[in-house]
């Protein structure tokens, strides 16, 4: 991939006019597709849908709530009723001059032409506004005794002062009949608690004055409402000044916080990033030593976006502008990149070998952020996929662009300089191994263990707006006023047409009224009260001219006339009455309400694209609105909005929407990491931190009581975006260390440390913010971004040598690391088991000592057995050719180079007793069992243990030492010491001895883990204490004994050590040291397996070779692990294949190879063994090596015919040849 990228750079600078073209013509393409783009302001696109959420988003996008801001005028001590009316009366005419434009209509003023055309209204209509109960007060009214009353106050009314202006009123409705249908409408109103006063709608205590002022733009048009909001606190100051003492405003209502909210958050940004900005660029200019850095890092982020919004004007060409706003956020991960690029050039600015370093690692990041960003549109919200998409564009553009485009035009000084900012000291510092590191985040991760899932999610919006002091205590003392914080329910009738949805209304007005009469509600206001269904009309219609028969005409007639004459009143006096009465009623349609100006019919129906909504308000207590919302839940085309359950229903299941969306980015991760690497353990190594992160930071949250919110939590995508960059970064950074010994993870620990500061002085820097979303959004950035970054300088090093290996440690699986944390923990658990059982009821059971620990041993020896088999992958083979039982004592010896071992000899015979170091014979965990079976600890000295060892010896038990003293690091065996004879010869004692073979593969010094292969315990014939052909003395049996063994342990590693035994270990060593390599050394020892072994078996175990080679070091390898002692100079042709095994880690454990860096370099060694698989050798080059010492010449595959005549020439003879290689020796 990466010489794709490099000839494309190639033929870019070749023709740098045509592409400087070509580019610019790309970018005004995407400047002129992208300007075209239409933005979205609705935020509900960023809540998740489904069916029930689309019909509430569907609902409260038609419903009118009437943002309204309230204006709260107050008396002050010096003031008067007519002063906060006059006040209220200026406040009008002012906000009419300056803000008409703002403003829809101000509502609280009531006219008298206004009252008495909505009493005309009321008594033009009247059966449509009485109810059942009105007819039983109509029906008392009506009785001769009644209208006798009725007539003569009638008659005190209009002979009192007031009488002109009742008249009218008393000769078209005597009976009154208009005020009981007028009483309905003040459910529209503030109840009994407000009354008006020369017009004004004012508290009962006279000291307040409320005005509604309705804007004209919504809450989310802030820009606008701000000049609006700008007015309205002039008037305020202005008239508050005029007003002295007498009176004065206040403002509280949605639009006001909105503006608030919106000077806020560009206050705190303007404030905080311009600060953080300008201390980014001189951070970023001094490091790279360059004033246009911010243009070459920007660039490509720019490029990004623009592709993205293009790109989505093809796909949607409509899109969320909240999308673009957080996206804008995100665009930060592509900032990683560009930083990537540039600290890969400071440190090496050979353009080669940057793309050959910089290319996978950077295209691996984008795509896995990429694709993990495009799991948002598994969410069923359009901002939210719009983010995705955006999001996933832009990474993707930056990063292609930006391989382009930095090598282009960011050049680095040519002169190697020493790196020695506090930047680059910091990248150079390894955390990794610093034991305290490691030990605060194990204590982290057990305390997030605990902590993370606390995490809430916070599903009250509101609380994440910021709200100004004063407006704070507006709301607190409207709320002492109105009761205006209580709890307010909205109930909305919805349906595709008006007729529909008031029918539903009607129902709904209905249940109210019997939940006010049972108090579960406190108050409620709806429209229902004035208009209702035509339906519901032409039944009050219909009850009117059922009450209202010729009869009950008649009767109240003849009862008027008959009342009124005693007052002088004409028989034709109530006239417009009786028309009433005899009246044809017509239902009303709702543009028939419109004319009332005493009541807004809007701010209850609204009618949008053929679908209408009927709101009511309800004010109910705390504890009974669960009932509510219960009562009304299943009502059909009935949308209750309550706060908190609004805020479920759209944003409760936000949280599990986002939890998923963490799974599927980890399966789409893991599945990129796989296909990237091709490597299990690779994509482990690099996705453990990534989940780390995530643990850590919710942990951190939890610990703290920090909540999500549905900002940052989709901000916490970025921070998965930025976790996922810096594993990628560091385990590539290891990689090339672990391939190579080249110090590239200072580079790139250099890039995350620069990713981290412009993350935090780009975002982080809000945690200074006033404002609450800011505020949290910037506080789960840091915790996320630190967390990322600590765990993966602390703790992934750590994992990249437990699963890679380094170059003094052999790579591990997963299974294995797996399988030997359990073989180990039930050897572990088994033994503290066996202890316990040792020191506890061993001692209590009603036997005799000798039966105990008959039992005891057997137990030990089938445990020990049972460790061994708890792994399938180990074979095990027991050859016992001489038939021993070990029922007669003796001391067994073997040999020593594994943990293993001790297993191995335990498992044969139940009656050994163990010679063991100290720590075995202390040990916490098994060292009680050890002292119970009486194994003797060699510290206290084999003279002083005899006493104890001849009693083991005579109850029939066996002696078992390793003659080695302690575990060999390879097959090769120590020098013997004389413990173990002088034993044998002191307790008169045969020795058997055992050899052990395959445990320095499986399990080596040092290592915990248990390998595939195979396990063979052989068992020799026993040396009679009688023999004595090794010797008389206990010294001299054994030196002979040692050489024996070591000869017999020989013997059998020429039957067991087949063409393919170390192949496993040789291939683990290339096994990460890239795709083609591991492939071509793979296959070469499949091909040549016959011939490998043909050299091992033909050079002796001591020699020392010269090797001149064209291959990948895999012979050396073999040679040297087949015999120890060995010392090899290589030479590897291919410059990059040397430094590849200068880093390996067989080379660095068997410290006895060497490879060369020139052929001149490897010809001054002195050898006896000379292999050549070379062509670039010259003939004079042969006769001075041939000359010297060199006994032993091998001719190699494609250099088995060279210089034969020479070489015959020279005195050496063809000891053996086959297709593939000549071995000559002389």
């Amino acid at each position: 991939m990466d010489r794709v990228f490099y000839n494309i750079y190639k033929k870019i600078v070749a023709k740098k006019l045509l592409s400087f073209i070509a580019l610019l013509l790309l970018i005004l393409s995407l400047v002129y597709v992208a300007s075209k783009i239409e933005f979205e302001e609705d935020i509900t696109k960023l809540i998740p849908s489904n069916d029930k959420t689309s019909e509430a988003q569907k609902v409260l996008k038609t419903v009118n709530f009437a943002d309204k801001i309230i204006v709260n005028i107050t008396k002050k001590p010096d003031g008067s009723v007519d002063d906060i009316t006059q006040y209220a009366s200026q406040l009008m005419d002012s906000i009419n001059i300056t803000s008409s434009k703002y403003v829809k209509q101000i509502q609280g003023k009531i006219e008298d032409e206004d009252i008495l055309e909505t009493l005309d209204f009321v008594y033009k209509n009247l059966p449509l506004f009485l109810d059942e109960s009105d007819y039983k007060i109509i029906e008392n009214k009506i009785g001769k005794d009644s209208i006798d009353a009725i007539t003569n106050n009638n008659y005190k009314t209009l002979v009192s002062p007031s009488g002109f202006i009742a008249k009218e009123s008393i000769l078209k409705d005597p009976l009154g009949l208009s005020f009981i249908a007028l009483k309905k409408l003040q459910q529209l109103g503030f109840g009994d608690d407000f009354t008006f006063h020369n017009g004004f709608l004012i508290s009962k205590d006279k000291n307040h004055v409320l005005l509604f002022i309705t804007p004209t733009l919504g809450s989310s048009e802030t820009a606008e409402n701000a000049k609006f909001a700008e007015n309205l606190y002039k008037i305020n100051a202005q008239l508050n000044n005029t007003f002295k003492n007498r009176a004065q405003s206040e403002y509280f209502g949605g639009v006001l916080i909105a503006v608030a909210n919106a000077k806020q958050i560009k206050q705190d940004i303007q404030l905080t990033v311009s600060i953080a900005m300008s201390i980014l660029l001189i951070i970023l200019i001094v490091f790279y030593k360059k004033l246009s850095i911010p243009i070459v890092l920007f660039v490509p982020t720019l490029f990004g976006g623009l592709l993205a919004v293009a790109l989505l004007y093809l796909i949607r060409v409509k899109i969320s502008a909240i999308s673009l706003g957080i996206g804008s956020v995100l665009l930060g991960v592509t900032l990683d990149y560009s930083l990537h690029i540039l600290t890969h050039i400071r440190s090496n600015n050979n353009v080669k070998a940057l793309y050959k370093e910089v290319t996978k690692p950077l295209l691996m990041s984008s795509i896995t952020t990429a694709l993990a960003f495009l799991c948002l549109l598994f969410l069923n919200s359009q901002a939210l996929q719009d983010l995705g998409v955006f999001a996933s564009i832009s990474v993707l553009g930056a990063s292609i662009f930006a391989l382009f485009f930095i090598p282009l035009v960011y050049k680095d000084s040519a002169k190697k300089t020493n790196k020695h900012t506090l930047i680059d000291n910091f990248a150079g510092f390894q955390f990794h191994k610093k034991k305290w590191g490691f030990i605060i985040l194990i204590i982290a991760f057990g305390i997030s263990f605990f902590t993370y899932n606390t995490v809430v999610f916070n599903k009250d919006i509101t609380k994440l707006n910021y709200e100004p002091q004063h407006l704070k205590e507006a709301q607190i003392r409207l709320d002492a006023l109105t009761n205006i914080a209580s709890k307010s329910v909205y109930l909305v009738a919805y349906e595709t047409s008006e007729k529909d949805a008031l029918q539903v209304n009607d129902a709904i007005y209905k249940k109210l009224q019997g939940l006010k009469t049972e108090n579960q509600i406190i108050n409620f206001s709806s429209i229902g009260t004035l208009i209702n269904s035509e339906k519901s009309q032409k039944q009050s219609i219909a009850k009117w001219n059922e009450f209202w028969d010729n009869e009950t005409i008649a009767n109240t007639k003849n009862n008027l006339i008959e009342s009124g004459s005693a007052f002088g009143f004409k028989p034709n006096t109530f006239h417009s009455f009786y028309t009433l009465l005899n009246t044809g009623f017509k239902p009303l349609k709702t543009e028939d309400y419109k004319t009332l100006k005493t009541i807004s019919t809007e701010d209850y129906i609204t009618s949008k694209n053929n679908f209408t909504t009927v709101t009511t308000l309800v004010k109910v207590q705390d504890e009974n609105t669960q009932k509510l919302i219960d009562t009304f839940k299943n009502n059909p085309q009935t949308l209750v909005i309550d706060r908190r359950q609004m805020n479920e229903t759209f944003l409760g299941n936000l949280k599990n929407d986002f939890n998923s969306l963490v799974i599927y980015s980890l399966a789409v991760v893991l599945l990129l990491l796989f296909i990237f690497y091709r490597s299990f353990s690779l994509t482990l190594v690099t996705s453990i931190p990534i989940a780390l992160t995530w643990l850590l930071t919710i942990g951190i949250m939890g610990l703290f009581h920090i909540e999500f919110n549905i900002f940052n939590i989709i901000i916490s995508t970025f921070i998965f975006g930025l976790g996922i960059d810096y594993s990628i970064f560091i385990t590539n950074g290891l990689l090339h260390e672990y391939k190579t010994g080249e110090k590239a993870l200072v580079t790139h620990k250099t890039s995350i440390i620069l990713s981290v500061i412009t993350t935090i002085l780009g975002v982080g820097v809000l945690i200074f913010a006033k404002h609450p979303a800011l505020y949290s959004i910037s506080l789960v950035s840091i915790i996320g971004i630190l967390s990322a970054l600590i765990i993966s300088f602390t703790l992934q090093p750590l994992l990249f040598k437990l699963f890679i290996g380094s170059k003094t440690k052999r790579p591990t699986s997963l299974r294995l690391l797996i399988h030997s944390i359990l073989s180990f923990g039930y050897f572990g658990l088994g033994g503290l088991l066996i202890s316990l059982f040792s020191v506890t009821l061993l001692k209590m059971l009603p036997v005799s000592k000798k039966a105990k620990m008959k039992w005891f041993h057997k137990t030990v020896s089938k445990y020990m057995k049972s460790v061994l088999y708890t792994n399938p992958f180990l074979k095990k083979n027991v050859i016992n050719l001489s038939n021993e039982t070990f029922e007669k004592p003796s001391i067994i010896i073997a040999n020593h180079t594994s943990f293993l071992d001790i297993l191995a000899v335990g498992m044969l015979h139940p009656k050994i007793i163990f010679l063991v170091s100290d720590w075995v014979y202390n040990s916490p965990v098994f060292g009680k069992a050890v002292q119970a079976a009486g194994f003797y600890p060699v510290s206290s000295g084999i003279e002083k243990g005899v006493s104890h060892l001849q009693e083991k010896v005579n109850q029939g038990y066996s002696l078992m030492a390793f003659p080695e003293g302690t575990r060999a690091l390879t097959n090769k065996m120590k020098r013997f010491h004389k413990g173990a004879f002088y034993l044998a010869e002191k307790l008169n004692l045969d020795i058997i001895p055992v050899l052990i073979h395959g445990n320095s593969e499986v399990n080596p010094k040092g290592s915990f883990l248990i390998r595939n292969g195979s396990l063979t315990v052989k068992i020799l014939e026993r040396i009679s204490i009688e023999n004595k052909s090794y010797g008389e003395s206990y010294k001299q049996r054994t030196k002979n004994i040692s050489a024996d063994f070591k000869q017999q342990f020989n013997d059998l590693r020429q039957d067991i050590e087949h063409d393919t035994y170390f192949h496993e270990i040789v291939l683990d060593d290339y096994k990460y040291k890239g795709d083609a390599l591991y492939k071509t050394v793979k296959k070469d020892l499949k091909t040549y397996k016959e011939t490998y072994s043909t050299i091992l078996n033909t050079i002796d175990k001591k020699d020392t070779i010269l090797h001149l080679s064209k291959d990948y070091g895999q012979l050396d390898f073999l040679l040297s692990l087949n015999a120890i002692d060995r010392k090899i100079i290589s030479y590897i042709e291919d410059v990059a294949v040397n430094m590849i095994l200068q880093n390996s880690f067989i080379t660095n454990k068997h410290n006895r190879i060497n490879f060369e860096n020139t052929i001149d370099e490897a010809l001054k060694n002195h050898a006896n063994v000379l292999i050549i698989n070379i062509n670039g050798i010259s003939l004079e080059q042969i006769n001075n090596i041939l000359n010297s010492h060199i006994s032993l010449l091998i001719l190699l595959k494609e250099s088995r015919n060279l210089y034969s005549e020479t070489i015959n020439d020279l005195g050496f003879k063809t000891y053996y040849e086959n297709e593939n290689l000549i071995i000559f020796k002389r």
